[in-house]
This record gives structure tokens, sequence and C-alpha cells, in this order.
């Protein structure tokens, strides 16, 4: 349960960079969309399903764009994934009875940033933990 408490925060905060692949990618993919993809309602990753889908169908800069997404997404899971392990102990000592969602976890974080175990401090790295 801790894991994935973690998990869910990170997975929101590591999430704000994503818009700008997300963008990009409905940029470049805008006429295989209208092709393919016409009559799927966009989020929960469906746009992105129904590209996969069609992936053997796709212009080749529809293409490259999808994988390099698809790239900055294993690369985000893999990142939620090690702060997910090396920070559960930091949750469930600190932060256990905090309510996920509206960035309560990474305050709580923030606020006990000098208890952290060093692991969890690395596994954070270059991530704006809120001031305290």
């Amino acid at each position: 349960m801790v894991r994935w408490k973690i998990a869910a925060v990170l997975a929101a905060a590591l999430a704000l960079s994503a818009p700008a692949n997300a963008a990009s990618l409905l940029e470049t993919c805008e006429a295989d969309i209208a092709t393919h993809c016409a009559d799927v309602t966009p989020g929960d990753g469906r746009l992105s399903a129904c590209l996969y889908a069609y992936e053997d169908k796709l212009s080749p800069e529809c293409d490259q764009a999808s994988g390099e997404l698809s790239d900055v997404m294993d690369q985000f899971f893999e990142r939620v994934r090690e702060v997910a392990i090396a920070c559960g102990e930091d949750v469930q000592k600190h932060c256990s009875d905090v309510e996920i969602g509206e960035g309560r976890m990474m305050n709580c974080l923030a606020t006990k940033q000098a208890e952290l175990a060093p692991e969890c401090t690395t596994a954070l790295g270059g991530m704006s933990l809120p001031k305290e």
C-alpha cells in the first residue's frame, strides 16, 4: 500500500513534464488522429492506444513522435518505481496518515525533508519539493 501511495504521488508530480510531450504528439499526429482515431474521446490514454493500434499505418513523423513519447513514459514509470522503492519506508514513517492528492504527500515529504532516508532523498533527486 505504501509503495503505491508514494508512486501515485510521484506520478502526479512527474506528470507535469508530460503535457509538452503529449501536445507535441497531438500536433505531429493531427492528420493521423483525424484519419484513424476521429471517434476516440481524448483522455486516459485512449488516443495513444488508438495510435498504437494503427502504428503500421501512421505517417513517419507521427510514428517517431509516438515512439519518443513512449520512451519518455518508460523513463517516467522507471523513475516512479525507483522512488516508490526508495521512499516507501519514509512515507510509512512520516506521512502514512496523509491523504493522497492536491500535493499533500509532497508537502508532507517536504516538511520531513531533513528526516528522510538518504536513499529517498537521492531518489527524489532533482524534484522540487514544496517549501516548508
